[in-house]
């Protein structure tokens, strides 16, 4: 890897991928490989047949992951602040590569407990989905989502879905709130039916919930491994004027990289015509659907709200709680082994707080709450998660507190939001997002999955996709994908 003091590179490359998250890497990977080209003549022992595509990554983040990041300013070990588990086992690209490279993963069921604030009640899943008529109702209306609407008919939200179609009672509607709607990365309000039936349909990874034994930091450095990924290199244009060539200036700079062909894996905030925070520029712009396909397709809000402890006051076995009429609608527990990398204290004091960490409650919040969550000040949002964790645990937590930190995905610049949600009235945006233009910009990332699919593993197979229509212009080969 490079990082951004690197000189400038003048040498045409076969490919450049923008974006060095998930879905760049893994693209890298597979354009890296090497493929027949189907070229007559040349010398040497293989008749010119064979050659590996010249590829470089271009990566905003001072590390490649992109949404995949940690702090080490909160335990021991090293926190993800963005994705933390595995969605499913099955046809995994994610999974997949994990076991290749000797990482384990643990399966936990998600959630495993539910706290009902009305009640007052801290009950195991197995329990609560058998016993409880308001869980096991909102599990049954979303196992078994009916049939998008007909053509013609509009789109509905999940919300009036749950309130006019199916005339759900409210303590339903609050916890497909927490349940469902805050695992997409959205309010009900704002959940689109047909996106949603479309996910479903398109699962195919099983029901598991896996951890690893490792942050997903290190599984970004895996797919790093052996790639040339340029580190600090923000973009700030990207010129395909003439056929053949493509020119991406780096921002802030006159430094300027120039390839075949290349592939986009940004977040889609910065394909948008208003969005000066990260928006890359395109000469020429973008196709109109291009642009319209961006702003259709909605990325959610989401923000992580962390309490270091110094004593375990849960279970043992406790992992990820639903938590209903309360301030933060979800919260888990995790715990890894030390790291060897020195951890960002900024005084001997936090130091020692750090290291005293023996567990972390992290909650998520996503949608409007998230929103709100931006506008209170920090201590108050502390302190009220602490009463909530006073009154699941049953027991005072504030003298037991060793570290806090609230990360919020909205806040994020070069990314400017979580992930992709399923959007009302999105027709064929993903599709229209995820197609080449002129043979030369090809797309990927997660908001470019035709299934609805905003996980890694969703991510990694837009980069496989991506560089598969890569190797068909440059090779003439392959280039076959349905998502």
């Amino acid at each position: 890897m490079a990082d951004a003091s690197e000189g400038r590179d003048v040498r045409v490359r076969d490919v450049v991928v923008l974006g060095g998250g998930f879905a760049g890497l893994h693209a890298a990977r597979c354009a890296t490989m090497v493929h027949p080209e189907r070229v007559g003549g040349g010398g040497g022992g293989d008749d010119g047949r064979f050659r590996r595509l010249d590829v470089v990554v271009l990566e905003g983040g001072d590390e490649p992951g992109g949404r995949v990041k940690v702090t080490r300013d909160l335990a021991p070990w090293d926190v993800n602040l963005g994705p933390e588990f595995v969605h499913g086992d099955e046809n995994s690209a994610l999974k997949r590569f994990a076991d290749a490279c000797g990482f384990a993963t643990f399966e936990r069921e998600w959630p495993d407990r539910y706290f009902l604030g009305d009640e007052g009640v801290l009950m195991g899943a197995d329990e609560a989905e058998t016993k409880n008529v308001d869980v096991k109702l909102v599990h049954e209306l979303f196992d078994e989502l009916p049939n998008a609407p007909k053509e013609g008919e509009g789109d509905l939200t999940a919300l009036e879905w749950l309130t006019t179609r199916v005339k759900a009672p409210e303590r339903v509607i609050k916890l497909a709130e927490n349940i469902y709607a805050n695992d997409f990365c959205a309010s009900l309000g704002k959940l689109g039916m047909r996106e949603l039936i479309e996910e479903k349909k398109g699962w195919i990874y099983g029901e598991k919930y896996l951890i690893l034994d490792r942050p997903l930091r290190e599984v970004a450095l895996a797919l790093a491994d052996g790639l040339d990924v340029r580190l600090g290199w923000e973009i700030e244009s990207v010129d395909y004027s003439r056929p053949g060539a493509v020119k991406i200036k780096r921002r802030g700079s006159n430094e300027v990289i120039t390839a075949r062909k290349c592939i986009v894996t940004l977040p889609v905030t910065t394909l948008r015509s208003e969005c000066p925070g990260n928006r890359v520029k395109f000469i020429p712009r973008l196709p109109a659907a291009k642009v319209r396909a961006a702003e259709t397709i909605q990325m959610g809000n989401a923000s992580k709200v962390f309490l270091g402890f110094r004593k375990r006051l849960w279970p043992s076995d406790l992992f990820d709680v639903v938590c209903t009429n309360c301030f933060l609608p979800e919260f888990w527990i995790t715990e890894y082994p030390k790291s060897s990398v020195a951890r960002e204290a900024k005084s001997t004091k936090e130091a020692a707080l750090i290291a005293e960490t023996v567990g972390l409650v992290t909650f998520f919040v996503a949608g409007d709450l998230a929103g709100e969550l931006d506008r209170m000040p920090e201590h108050i949002v502390f302190k009220r998660a602490i009463e909530q964790l006073d009154m699941i645990f049953d027991t005072s937590c504030a003298e037991h507190v060793t570290t806090k930190k609230i990360v919020s995905w909205s806040q994020e610049r070069l990314v400017q939001g979580a992930y992709t949600h399923p959007t009302v009235n999105a027709g064929d945006a993903r599709m229209m997002l995820a197609a080449p233009v002129a043979n030369t910009l090809f797309f990927a990332g997660e908001a470019t999955h035709t299934g609805v699919n905003p996980c890694l593993q969703g991510a990694m197979e837009t980069g496989e996709r991506a560089a598969a229509q890569v190797r068909a212009s440059i090779l003439g080969i392959g280039g076959h994908s349905k998502l």
